[in-house]
Order: C-alpha cells, then structure tokens, then sequence
C-alpha cells in the first residue's frame, strides 16, 4: 500500500506536468517543421527535468506535512530519488536534443534541413537584459548538468561513504539555483502565460525557498533539540550501543516507532536512529545504534558521557496504527528498536488485541534480549527469538506455525530491506492484503 502511494505521487508528478506542457502547446504544434518540432521537445524535456527536480529539491527540505499523506519521512526519501533519477534522465534528453542535431550534421550522418534564422528580439520591449544573459546562461546550464551527473551517480553508488556523500550532496542545491537561471533565462517567454506557467513559476519559487534553505543549513532547524550524553551501554555479542541523552532545551515530544537525526558534534553529519524510548515528558531519549558500518562501530569508542548531542525531529509515521487489532511485529537486527519503543509505551497500560513480536538477529546478546523479553511479559506480548547464529532462519512457514491467523493481522516490519521484501512478497502470495504490511524504508540516500 505504501509502494503504491509513493508509485501514484510519483506518476501523478510526471503526469500532471507533461499533461500541462502538452495543453501549453500550440494547436500545431507537431505539424510544423524538424527544427520547430525539436525546439518543442527540448522545452518539453527542459520543463519536466526542472519540474521534478523542483519537487526532488522541495522533498529534501523534509517538510513534515508530505508525511502522513506520502507515509513518513523515510517513504518521501525513496519518492525523492526517484524523481532525481527521472530529472536527471529529462535533463540529458533536453541536452541530447539540443546538442544532437550539430553531431549529426559534423558527422554527415543524415542531411537535416536547413536550420532557419532567428527571428530579432525587439530591444524596445525589455528583452536585451535577457538577450544578453542567453549565452552565460546556456554554459552554466551545461556545466551544471555535468555536475548533477556526477553528484546523482554518487548518491547511487551504496559504496561512496556516507560521510563524503553528504558533503557532496549540499552541492545539490547550488546546482539546482543554477538551473533555475539557465531555465528563467532562455525558456521561451510565452509559456508562463499557458497552462504550466503559474504551475511551474510556484514550483520554482518554492524550490528556490527549499534550496536557500538547504545552502543555509537550515532545515529542520524548528524540529531541533539539544542536550548531552546521559548514559552509554555497550552490547559487545550484537555490537549495539545504547545511548541516552538529556535533552536540554524543548522537545515535541514522539511516537514509539518514530526517528530522528542525531548529530554527536563530531565530523559526521547528522546520521538517522530510531529512537527506542517512549516519551515521559521527562526530558530522556534512547537510541540503540548497531555497528553496522565504519561510523556507528567508531560510536563505541568515541562517544562519552557529557558530550553535546543535537537532536533532529522526530520523524516518520512507523505508528502501529491500524483496523485488524491483531498484530504480528518482526525486527530483523537493529531493526527491533521501534518495537522496544512501543514495548515501553505499553507497559503498565498493557495490550488488548493479541500481538506477536518476532526479533531476528545473528547475535542476540543475553543482556540485549533479556530487558525486551521483561518488557513483553510487561505488556502480555509473545516474544520470539529467532537466532541467526544457531542457523535458525525467520520464515512465512515458521511464522505461520506460531501464529496461525497471521493473515487477519497487520504486520509491522524493520529491519534489512531484502528479509521485509521476501517477507512481504511471500506473505501477499498467500493471501495478506498488501495494505496490511507496513514496513519501514530506512534509507536515506
């Protein structure tokens, strides 16, 4: 359900733009010559690239309110590459089209006719400002398409370490600016007066917003707290570092399953972790960062108690919120974290409808485990231990042999995208509507 939500916003994107350039366009406009009709297919491709990445760019500001329709912050994140992929892919098109026609006619490939004068532009009306700036704005577009190439490539490449990615990706706004200029000055004059044009022109006013902002380092800035390193706990069997942190100035309080960006004051940027406490008003978050990767193994190691820690959120619509009242929840790894939360939210008010929480890992340290299996108890939910290391695997078969009536329950997923994907897929092929399976997207990038 949440796949096809981000499908739909994505088409009705692409959709909605192209239907407009097409009702923008003159009556005959595919009846007129070679040249003409390039003229309108680089315009057509310039708008639509420019239109996506506005949305791309607007989407990065994370505005919380896309979050409830679009499914949380980390839902709009997967909508926001799409659309920077689907822009970048525009943008070469407008640039093959353009460029194209001069390759083919040095290279003699195929005789295009003659290409026709351009007709004056009349200095009396106000354009010599615009006439002027033509050229300067045609190279910036050029060198920022380049750019953008490069800076999309990166943000694909899973390799690239994060930390140079996100130094790499504030260039994005800069670039965006620059075609906005390149766009402003030479798109043809006569469509902010069509259909697209007031669709477009608050597209790029809004982006130009996001974007400054973005430059300026302030997103999100509303949503931030600060405060200090309370307490850590190591997990060496699982490599899990359970981090608490005082906040000292205003929090808005969260949801268990909802996230936040973390920033230690060190040279990493501000990296997202599920935050695994329920709020108490008490001015105390937990989060609990596995070592996955050559940051958050460092954490371990470099973290310590008084350090200055922002805050950032929170963020994501993970809630637990659904019709069926049976729930089945299954965290794979670091992925437990939400269901910790809302385990501690429960305790003391207990649980109503029957709920199975299954928790997959290869490490399943004893003094990790142990506070979760109290929690459940805590809550009267029936806590299952599916251990990796013992060559014990989380299947529909398994699952299904411990909780029959899992197809009237909603299932609740964190953890590696590839085990909730084989879970879901294999799950709706036996019959669970694809709306009762909420799973959550954590990737940033």
């Amino acid at each position: 359900m949440q796949t096809v939500r981000l499908k739909v916003a994505f088409a009705g994107v692409i959709g909605g733009l192209s239907g407009l350039w097409l009702l923008s366009l003159a009556p005959d406009a595919w009846q007129q010559g070679f040249w003409e009709t390039r003229a309108t297919l680089v315009y057509g491709c310039g708008v639509l690239a420019l239109g996506l990445m506005s949305v791309g760019v607007i989407l990065a500001a994370r505005p919380v309110w896309f979050e409830t329709p679009l499914g949380g912050l980390d839902k709009f994140y997967r909508l926001h590459r799409w659309l920077g992929i689907s822009a970048l892919g525009f943008a070469l098109a407008h640039w093959l089209l353009r460029e194209g026609p001069s390759w083919i006619t040095e290279l003699g490939l195929v005789a295009l006719p003659p290409k026709p004068a351009h007709p004056q532009e009349d200095a009396a009306l106000g354009f010599d400002l615009f006439r002027d700036l033509k050229h300067p704005a045609a190279e910036v577009g050029e060198w920022a398409l380049y750019a953008l190439v490069v800076l999309v490539a990166i943000a694909l490449w899973k390799r690239f370490p994060y930390k140079y990615f996100f130094w790499t990706h504030r260039l994005m706004p800069l670039v965006y600016l620059t075609l906005v200029f390149h766009a402003f000055i030479l798109i043809d004059k006569s469509y902010w007066t069509k259909p697209l044009g007031p669709v477009l022109a608050c597209l790029l006013i809004a982006g130009t917003v996001a974007a400054v902002t973005a430059l300026f380092r302030r997103i999100g800035s509303s949503r931030k707290a600060s405060g200090t390193i309370a307490t850590l706990s190591l997990y060496d069997d699982n490599q899990m570092l359970e981090v608490g942190v005082r906040l000292e100035t205003a929090w808005r309080g969260h949801e268990a399953g909802q996230f936040a960006f973390v920033d230690f004051d060190d040279a990493e940027a501000a990296h997202p972790f599920t935050i695994s406490s329920s709020w108490q008003n008490d001015g105390l978050l937990m989060f609990s960062i596995k070592g996955l990767g050559d940051y958050t193994r460092s954490l371990a190691g470099s973290l310590h108690v008084g350090q200055g820690v922002v805050i950032e959120g929170p963020y994501g619509r993970f809630n637990f919120e659904d019709d069926s009242g049976r729930q089945i929840w299954i965290g794979g790894g670091v992925g437990v974290t939400p269901f910790i939360a809302r385990l501690k939210q429960l305790v003391g008010g207990g649980q109503s409808n029957p709920v199975d929480l299954f928790y997959a890992t290869d490490t399943p340290d004893p003094g990790f485990v142990a506070p979760i299996a109290q929690l459940a108890r805590q809550s009267g939910i029936a806590f299952h231990v599916v251990d990796g290391s013992q060559g014990d695997r989380l299947t529909l078969e398994k699952l299904a042999a411990l909780v029959p009536e899992w197809k009237q329950a909603d299932v609740w997923f964190c953890g590696p995208s590839g085990f909730g994907d084989a879970m879901r897929r294999a799950m709706v092929a036996q019959g669970l509507p694809a709306s009762r399976f909420h799973q959550e997207s954590f990737e940033m990038r």
